[in-house]
């Protein structure tokens, strides 16, 4: 989904409530990895990508007729959005917009997930039984023993530890419309980072990517899945990588659907100075997802097919785009909405990168194509930082992508 995601950490501090008694047995952690090849760091993996796909087509939508007006809001933020690097061609993503421009119509989308009080949580969430049922489900699909788990209330969802919480292997925390799953490295050796040799970095995380694709590939199974690696810089100029996947589909409308709101997620640790821990971390996957994997019959009348049918997207209408050259020409007039306040004239120069995503939070009724656009902020109010690790300071802006006799901006500032 369309949910910019930077996880540095997550503390836990909770109330325990019980959804199984544990046995007293001895450590599950021999008999879950039991028959599951371990990655040691002296054996060399071979890890090919895919090399050809079945080409995307144009799907050519039709303006819907008595399209409604759309509203624009954007989502409140804590600090300004913006990232650091050394130099614009730095930025990479596989938007499959970038290679495929000409597109002129695109679906708006019901936001099921419409929330105006967002910061008090959730509209709608799992109660303990949903929750447990759909750990168990996608714990059995990965290999782990079910028959041993602790859970947790968290208040307004729930987390579920194999086998327990004291020497968690998996930790599951499912909500309304995904499902994240947490390694413990120490107890699950099968997840750390594989040997890979590959001189070129950006690839080597590739490779890694496409390894843990093919460990977990009784839940992330895709037809024809892209594997997108991109990263951005912390304050000391070290790269921090993001990890995604998602599928192409036959037309290129609906791979930039699947880009912005069905992907896989993941977060892998590479650290160099501690190299012990490093290893798959999170997964983050959707239901609907699940729903594509293998034999979707599986999940019959559980609560992951009635979790995807509830995320479906609901197309409230095709609406006509705005070009890029429009769109460029919109933030050098500064129309557009974020949360920075650009105290300087905007020269083409400062546009550092512009792309056709979907905007998708929860103060929006709907899901809607727009475009984000990244701003040098040289000069400005934002530029003051310690620049010794020789690093660019970009922000974020957007630009609604629909045409603007079917918008309406509503500015919270």
């Amino acid at each position: 989904m369309m949910k910019r995601i930077i996880i540095v950490c997550l503390v836990l501090v909770l109330t325990l409530i019980s959804c199984k008694p544990i046995s007293n047995e001895t450590s599950l952690k021999n008999e879950l990895n039991k028959d599951k090849q371990v990655v040691s760091s002296d054996k060399q993996i071979d890890e090919e990508l895919p090399s050809t796909y079945k080409p995307m087509v144009v799907k050519n939508y039709s303006v819907s007729d008595n399209l409604k007006k759309i509203s624009f809001k954007l989502m409140e933020t804590q600090g300004i959005p913006a990232i650091f690097l050394k130099e614009p061609s730095e930025y990479k993503t596989k938007n499959p917009w970038l290679s495929n421009k000409d597109i002129r119509v695109l679906p708006v989308f019901k936001n099921k997930d419409y929330n105006l009080k967002y910061h008090e949580g959730p509209v709608e969430y799992l109660n303990e039984e949903e929750a447990v049922e759909v750990s168990l489900i996608v714990a059995e699909k990965i290999g782990i023993d079910s028959t041993y788990y602790e859970c947790e209330n968290l208040g307004s969802s729930y987390i579920i530890y194999f086998p327990n919480k004291l020497e968690p292997v998996v930790t599951i925390e499912p909500s309304i419309d995904e499902i994240r799953l947490f390694f413990d490295l120490e107890n699950n050796e099968k997840i750390s980072l594989p040997n890979i040799e590959e001189e070129k970095e950006d690839l080597l995380h590739e490779k890694y990517l496409k390894y843990y694709y093919d460990l977990f590939e009784s839940i992330l199974k895709m037809e024809q899945p892209i594997f997108e690696c991109a990263f951005e810089r912390d304050i000391y100029g070290d790269k921090m990588y993001t990890y995604k996947i998602f599928n192409q589909e036959d037309t290129v409308e609906d791979t930039i659907v699947n880009y912005n709101t069905d992907y896989v997620w993941m977060y892998i640790n590479t650290d160099k100075t501690n190299s012990e821990n490093n290893g798959l971390r999170i997964i983050n996957i959707t239901y609907s997802q699940l729903m594509k994997v293998l034999d979707a019959s599986e999940y019959e009348d559980t609560v992951i097919e009635k979790l995807a049918k509830r995320n479906e997207l609901e197309v409230v209408g095709y609406y006509p785009l705005i070009s890029e050259e429009e769109a460029l020409e919109k933030v050098l007039r500064k129309e557009y909405i974020s949360a920075i306040e650009y105290d300087r004239d905007i020269e083409l120069s400062d546009i550092m990168s512009i792309e056709l995503t979907y905007y998708w939070v929860p103060v929006n009724e709907e899901i809607l194509p727009a475009y984000e656009v990244y701003l040098d902020l040289r000069d400005t109010r934002y530029y003051d930082f310690n620049d010794d690790y020789d690093l660019k300071l970009y922000g974020l802006f957007f630009v609604p992508a629909i045409e603007e006799r079917y918008l309406e901006i509503i500015k919270t500032n």
